[in-house]
């Protein structure tokens, strides 16, 4: 009987203890990270590499590409330590080697096995639920004209997916707030991973990522908040898209077919876009996936675009260059009402090509991207990223967009959210050893023409810095700072005139790891606007306890804020359900409280819950149009359950 029960207790921590890994993982990234990203992906690729983990002895480049926690330094020093010892037998080599500290190999381990095994064949299972609701309706569904949400209050969204080592199968169903359901939204995506030519096949739902993303990428990038050891990650070309965004995917194939030295990736793509036509041209594009109202309905499905393209890879001596080739036709052609910022963003046929490089030597990287549109029109950006020594690594790059560079989906690094009218140049470093973390960056650009905002040519300045200091092994200690100088249109007597403004954001955060699988976490935020001699500020500060067991977890966070106006709101990353990914904007004087919870039952299934709210003081409605609620409360309810075959 003892015996029944000691293996009925394993098969149920088994879901639990994966989770805890993850968890583990994505904290250890958010430590690391200077910005949210995309954690709702990461979790997701952490999850196969749980299920099919990475072989150290049989490191493979395009696994070591998919793994979050590893880079392009992780797989050289792996590979040279092999080459002169053999097989590497336990973790305590790898802590010998650069680059691997005791925390991440802690970290690592739950992903990585040093057995190099045959992979298992057998289909794996998932299928997840979903559903948020908002306990006080807006006015969306309370009107009673012809512009009320026609759908229900809830937020539902449900995903299945099938896989083993060799096939990935996706399925991702979205109900929106207010949508009816058959306005909701569906994905559907395979991967075929082989050991022949073709490497890889996608059908259906896939990102798409070409050299630096001059000429399009569908990835969240490296930003220039990253710490410098993002630089170094080796970035995926190709990939299964699984998540719930209605927008920044590709629908249709993709292979990829590699012979001893050469890789060659062809893409096909077409997909629906939505917006206003007017003339049959599409004057405006919707893309934030909201159809509840009749006329967000009429804005559906009104167009399409198809893309075509090849990326040619040709590797030697350390170094990478590639040629690509991309086509973009629209079904109608895209053409902006007339304003100052979007003299260049009209679209039709375009045609895009680029060369883009990368060179590692173990030490440094040098890498980049030269693009041309059908117009001769260029985009550019290059990186120098180098260790001085196994702390320090420097990093530099320079960027220049024509104000005419045309191109739809491209996306790099860079100070605007359009590849396009921009000149600038980055200097960043960091320091890691031990116990402290130090980077520091100053990004300089200007913008030749108008954009969105500024009616004039402008200039700008961004700086940025943060200590990460382990006081104790159960004391952490984090101070942030980030200044940006700007312009932007303000309103005088004649007409709207750029005026320069600086804003700047400081925060110190502490977190207290207790016993028990407590631990405790407080930030104080502060920020400050400067314009036209009038300064406006904000403030924000908060405590979270949390509490770990074997199956399940508990947190609990209290915020207070109180800012003059929205330009000193704050942004404050939240715990969520998996896969959730909440960064709410804290505006105006109020508190903010949430709980979550998660538990897994047996060996299948695990719930998540989270309430929160917020409490706003003196304010008698929230939001505008139909997203405003009456009265000062703002509750949300969150609700998950998943289930593994």
């Amino acid at each position: 009987m003892v015996r029944i029960l000691m293996i009925v207790f394993l098969l149920s921590s088994t879901l639990s203890k994966g989770q805890d890994a993850i968890d583990g993982a994505i904290e250890y990234l958010q430590k690391l990270s200077i910005e949210e990203n995309d954690w709702e992906n990461t979790a997701v690729v952490l999850e196969e590499f749980l299920e099919h983990p990475l072989e150290i002895n049989n490191l493979n480049f395009t696994r070591i590409q998919k793994f979050p926690l590893l880079n392009s330094r992780h797989f050289f020093v792996i590979k040279k330590y092999r080459k002169l010892n053999g097989t590497v037998f336990t973790s305590n080599e790898l802590k010998v080697l650069p680059f691997f500290t005791s925390e991440l190999i802690k970290i690592i381990l739950p992903f990585i096995t040093f057995e190099s095994k045959q992979p298992n064949a057998k289909f794996q299972e998932r299928i997840m639920h979903k559903t948020s609701f908002n306990f006080e309706p807006s006015k969306g569904f309370t009107r009673l004209d012809t512009m009320n949400f026609l759908g229900g209050r809830t937020q539902e969204t449900m995903r299945f997916k099938l896989s083993n080592y060799k096939h990935n199968f996706a399925f991702v169903w979205e109900k929106d707030k207010g949508e009816k359901i058959n306005d909701s939204f569906l994905k559907i995506g395979y991967q075929g991973n082989f050991n022949r030519y073709i490497k890889q096949v996608n059908v259906g739902a896939y990102s798409l990522c070409i050299g630096e993303g001059l000429i399009h990428s569908n990835n969240f990038i490296v930003g220039k908040n990253n710490p410098l050891n993002s630089f170094y990650k080796i970035q995926r070309s190709l990939k299964l898209n699984s998540s719930s965004t209605e927008y920044n995917y590709e629908n249709g194939t993709a292979v990829i077919y590699e012979r001893k030295k050469i890789k060659i990736l062809g893409f096909y793509s077409i997909n629906k876009l939505h917006g206003n036509i007017k003339n049959d041209t599409i004057r405006s594009l919707k893309q934030d996936g909201l159809f509840r109202t009749n006329s967000e309905i009429a804005y559906k499905n009104q167009s399409h675009y198809q893309l075509i393209g090849n990326s040619v890879h040709y590797e030697f001596h350390k170094t990478t260059i590639a040629f690509n080739t991309l086509k973009t036709s629209f079904s109608k052609p895209y053409q902006p009402c007339p304003n100052y910022y979007n003299t260049n963003y009209s679209m039709y046929k375009l045609w895009n090509n680029s060369i883009n490089y990368r060179f590692f030597d173990g030490d440094k990287i040098v890498k980049g991207e030269v693009a041309m549109d059908q117009n001769g029109n260029l985009a550019t950006t290059h990186f120098l990223v180098f260790k001085l020594t196994d702390a320090y690594n420097l990093m530099t790059n320079a960027r220049f967009f024509s104000p005419k560079y045309n191109s739809f989906g491209a996306n790099a690094l860079s100070e605007n959210s359009k590849v396009q009218n921009e000149k600038a140049v980055l200097f960043a470093g960091d320091y890691r050893e031990g116990k402290t973390q130090i980077y520091a960056s100053a990004d300089f650009f200007s913008f030749p023409t108008p954009k969105y905002l500024v009616q004039l040519p402008s200039y700008g300045k961004e700086f940025m810095g943060y200590l990460n200091y382990q006081i104790t092994d159960s004391l952490i200690f984090k101070l942030f700072f980030k200044q940006e100088s700007k312009y932007k249109n303000q309103k005088s007597e004649f007409m709207n005139e750029p005026k320069r403004y600086t804003l700047s954001h400081v925060y110190g955060k502490i977190i207290i790891k207790a016993k028990k699988g407590i631990t405790i976490t407080s930030r104080l935020d502060f920020s400050k606007h400067q314009t036209h001699g009038l300064n406006t500020f904000g403030r924000t500060s908060y405590l979270e306890i949390s509490h770990k067991k074997e199956l399940s977890s508990f947190s609990a966070r209290m915020v207070f804020f109180k800012t003059d106006n929205w330009d000193t709101r704050i942004y404050l990353y939240e715990k969520d359900v998996l896969y959730h990914f909440s960064v709410p904007a804290l505006y105006d004087e109020g508190t903010r409280f949430y709980i979550n919870y998660n538990r897994t039952l047996g060996k299948h299934i695990k719930i998540w819950l989270k309430y929160g709210r917020t409490i706003f003081e003196n304010k008698s409605s929230i939001s505008s149009g139909n997203n405003e609620i009456d009265g000062n409360l703002k509750t949300e309810i969150r609700g998950q359950v998943l289930i593994k075959f």
